[in-house]
């Protein structure tokens, strides 16, 4: 990213790789025609007086958590009465089955919401501090005024409506740009936001790589974005050229790290269950695992097994097993089954973007499959002897957004949590964190920066503003000049009784 921050920049549509033609779905195709003009116009001018009445709507401070609690009681009923809808629009940009799609786009998000709503009165409730006598002060929690969400395909409802929630809960107006690869989903969200929110609240503009080079020229407070690691340079430097606070939810190669004690079903289910999940498409699923080389094969046995177990001896026909998002992403998945041996699937269907769950042993290290986020249903295996030598491994690659291990080992457990960064570390269990809304969700160096769900996103979309009061009875006169000597010696003396 540093060649990308060292330079004047101007951005341009062809930066942001991936457009609606990807997404090969012929029900599609109306969606995709509608993208091309966006909700609030073509006329970025619009975007300028949109902008300028959220930062109106946003700077009303004094009521904010009775206008909190508003947005996101209209938040919860934009769900709550169109979940058949959003169903069906999940289904047909990624092929998610209802529980799938319920478990992690819409319970998730409604979670958040309730959390926000419990905690919004005295989340957002001026804090006093301790001052010395004849002064008093206090933290006051501000909305930062139009916040920007640039949200990505994989969950296009929950990582879309989850940073929109903490936005409007603090009390800011909200402007999201949707991924144009997920168009029905986006298509409906669009759809949807102007019958229950003022533009001055939330609005929605949708758009391929051309809006989102646009959006980033506007005068934004503050920019949430999800998506990799390329573009979100690119929104860093942005952002930093304008003076924007932004937060970045990037990705990354989250490990799998797993000791020959623990090499049994339940392990084996959930590391299945979270790498497959959304047909892999989820950045904080396991990108590979590393198990000890004893018990290598029973792993493999075991995770055959399990495939079978959840999705069937022929996944293609689960209806709990989704699909890839787009020709684009199919097409580059499928190059990297060239990069070590399949002992598990491998099968692919150009025509339904049907891509077989897929376990790769002995891969190689340069290969693309080892060196880029997989972001699909490839597992690599890989084989450890010696706690050092694997440590030495796993430093090789940049800090992911959760690190997994599977062990019995407390001594390896420790030197794991210890001796690595990641956004989170999890033992025992994939995925289920997130999940979690009394935790922060973020990453860390290549993963991003940042933090929200739950109490973070009080913080994250809010900045904080000290008030200071001082009496105006009495003066410390030993402050102003002329300075001595001997004043010094005196200060020393009172320095903690100091105002």
């Amino acid at each position: 990213m540093s060649d990308v921050a060292n330079k004047e920049m101007e951005i341009e549509p062809s930066m942001f790789a991936g457009s609606a033609a990807d997404v090969s779905d012929s029900d599609q195709e109306g969606l995709r025609q509608k993208i091309a003009a966006p909700i609030l116009g073509v006329d970025v001018s619009l975007w300028g007086d949109v902008i300028r009445s959220q930062k109106q709507y946003a700077s009303q401070f004094e009521n904010r958590r009775a206008r909190g609690k508003s947005a996101l009681l209209k938040l919860k009923r934009l769900i709550l009465e169109n979940e058949e809808r959003f169903f069906q629009a999940l289904e047909k940009d990624l092929g998610k089955s209802k529980m799938e799609a319920y478990a992690s786009e819409i319970a998730v998000t409604l979670n958040e919401i309730d959390y926000l709503l419990r905690h919004l009165g005295r989340a957002l409730r001026d804090r006093r501090v301790m001052t010395k006598p004849g002064s008093a002060a206090r933290v006051s929690r501000r909305p930062y005024g139009s916040v920007l969400v640039m949200s990505p395909w994989n969950y296009p409802f929950q990582l879309a409506l989850l940073p929109v929630a903490g936005a409007l809960a603090t009390g800011n107006g909200c402007f999201l740009k949707p991924s144009e690869l997920a168009p029905v989903t986006s298509g409906l969200i669009a759809e949807l936001a102007p019958k229950y929110f003022s533009k001055n609240e939330f609005a929605v503009v949708e758009g391929d790589g051309a809006t989102a080079a646009a959006l980033l020229d506007q005068n934004w407070d503050f920019i949430f974005f999800t998506g990799s690691e390329r573009i979100g340079g690119i929104v860093a430097a942005r952002a930093a050229k304008l003076r924007i606070p932004c937060i970045l939810e990037l990705g990354g190669k989250c490990p799998c790290i797993v000791d020959a004690e623990s090499v049994n079903e339940v392990t084996a289910r959930r590391i299945v269950w979270g790498k497959f999940f959304n047909a892999g498409q989820t950045c904080v699923a396991p990108d590979h695992v590393w198990v000890a080389a004893s018990a290598a094969p029973k792993l493999l046995e075991e995770l055959k097994k399990q495939i079978a177990m959840l999705y069937g001896e022929d996944p293609e026909k689960s209806r709990d097993y989704g699909r890839i998002v787009g020709a684009g992403h199919f097409h580059r998945l499928r190059s990297m089954l060239s990069d070590g041996q399949i002992y598990l699937g491998g099968r692919t269907d150009d025509a339904t973007l049907f891509f077989e769950p897929t376990i790769i042993t002995e891969p190689e290290r340069s290969a693309p499959l080892m060196q880029e986020e997989i972001f699909g249903p490839i597992l690599p295996i890989l084989t450890w002897t010696d706690k050092d030598a694997l440590l030495q491994e796993l430093a090789a690659h940049p800090e992911p957004l959760a690190m997994y291990a599977f062990c019995d080992d407390r001594d390896l457990v420790r030197r794991l949590d210890n001796n690595f960064r990641s956004g989170a570390f999890c033992v025992n269990n994939v995925l289920e964190h997130v999940a979690k809304m009394s935790l922060p969700f973020g990453g860390v160096g290549n993963s991003g920066h940042g933090r929200y769900h739950g109490a973070a996103s009080f913080e994250t979309f809010t900045w904080s503003k000290v008030i200071y009061y001082k009496s105006g009875r009495f003066d410390f006169r030993l402050m102003y000049p002329p300075y001595n000597e001997k004043l010094i010696n005196t200060l020393r003396r009172i320095r903690r009784w100091l105002p």
